[in-house]
């Protein structure tokens, strides 16, 4: 087994707890031949641990164990996938109910660079690093058999390149075909989830108890669903008593999965769809003078995956600013940011900025993040990416 030694004084954070080796603390690597599981060792040769190795990614190991050597990883990844599979199984009994969600959320279920989501029987995967990459076939075959799943495809996790993985090889089957379009259920909610296209997976399951708070709120209410994607926000809130919802998304597909889905509902007569930039949307609304009782925003990742942030906070803010307005008194807006670079204490005092700029006051109703399905590492703050806040916006002052 190779050694992955590092440079005096980088080992700091992974006694601490992080599981990330990064490229420019590595001093060396140690022993002949080239296999991705590798002992990590500090610059006094303390073992620290073993985990995977990316010869070609900024993220150089992903730590497995700690504190022991470790000569196959294949029955801890299994045991891992097991455990997993287990708990979500707990929390999610009734698929009547749930039948869409996280599986597997990489290190926070000890399975690094693996990333997978259920939507009813069949499975959405990412190898997203080199070593799981490589594991696939196995590691595919556990997750069918944990599961109980009837297929998996594999899809693009945006890191092959970085990982050295070819551009033509991110796809991959096991099992079953796995279909263009299926229905998936979420808390009670009927979705369209496209395992084979769309952004990520398929669907996104992070927001699901986020959608069943906000939506409770909205009865009676009008309701904004901006960057609505497949209309999740919106139809929950129309399933529980909206008046109307008017769902914006720059995307047409995502429009017609959200039209589909609102007519399974029964809710199709209240679900106004519009494909508009959502920037564009809040300036025809504020032309036209109109408010809404539920106001949700849940944009992309405004932050670019390399180099400097540039614009992003500002392009936070001023959608922040424009979306306080178009709540009524009183009302209610979720706001989010799926960037671990823009988290909770960074998104209230953007919103805080926001709020003075056009002059509505807020209350913070709650924090907002991901659901159980989707756990953080202890030592992994980064893992935390989504964030959101539920407000109560109160009346214009001069």
């Amino acid at each position: 087994m190779r050694t992955v030694v590092l440079a005096p004084g980088r080992a700091k954070p992974l006694w601490k707890g992080h599981p990330w080796v990064f490229a420019d603390s590595v001093d060396r690597v140690e022993g002949e031949g080239d296999a991705d599981w590798v002992r990590v060792v500090d610059g006094e040769d303390r073992l620290i641990g073993c985990g995977l190795y990316s010869p070609t990614s900024a993220i150089r190991v992903r730590l497995v164990v700690r504190g022991e050597a470790v000569d196959d990883p294949a029955p801890i990844l299994a045991e891992r996938i097991r455990t997993a599979c287990a708990l979500r199984t707990r929390m999610f009994p009734d698929p009547a109910v749930t039948s869409a969600y996280r599986l597997i959320h990489a290190d926070g279920d000890g399975l690094p660079g693996l990333v997978v989501d259920r939507l009813g029987e069949h499975l959405v995967a990412q190898f997203g690093c080199a070593a799981t990459h490589a594991r696939r076939e196995a590691l595919s075959a556990v997750l069918l058999e944990a599961s109980g799943a009837t297929g998996l495809i594999a899809r693009s996790a945006g890191f092959e390149e970085a990982e050295g993985i070819a551009e033509d090889d991110a796809a991959f089957s096991n099992g079953d075909a796995v279909p263009e379009s299926l229905v998936i259920r979420e808390a009670g909610m009927q979705l369209i989830a496209t395992p084979r296209a769309g952004q990520k997976t398929g669907h996104y399951s992070d927001q699901r108890e986020n959608r069943r708070l906000v939506g409770e709120l909205a009865q009676g209410l009008d309701v904004l669903d901006l960057y609505c994607g497949t209309g999740g926000f919106a139809l929950q809130a129309l399933r529980h008593g909206a008046i109307v919802a008017l769902a914006i998304d720059g995307s047409q597909p995502s429009l017609d999965a959200a039209q589909e889905a609102a007519a399974l509902n029964g809710v199709s007569d209240r679900l106004y769809a519009q494909r508009e930039d959502a920037t564009k949307a809040l300036a025809a609304l504020r032309a036209a003078k109109q408010r809404f009782g539920l106001v949700i925003v849940d944009p992309p990742n405004f932050f670019p995956r390399k180099g400097p942030a540039r614009g992003a906070p500002k392009a936070y803010r001023e959608l922040n600013v424009r979306a306080l307005s178009r709540v009524e008194s009183n009302g209610f807006l979720a706001t989010f940011s799926c960037s671990a670079k823009l988290g909770a204490d960074a998104l209230l005092e953007l919103c805080r900025s926001a709020s003075r700029e056009c002059r509505r006051p807020f209350s913070v109703l709650r924090e907002l993040t991901a659901g159980p399905d989707h756990p953080v590492a202890h030592g992994l703050p980064e893992g935390r990416y989504l964030s959101g806040l539920l407000l109560r916006v109160g009346s214009s002052y001069p």
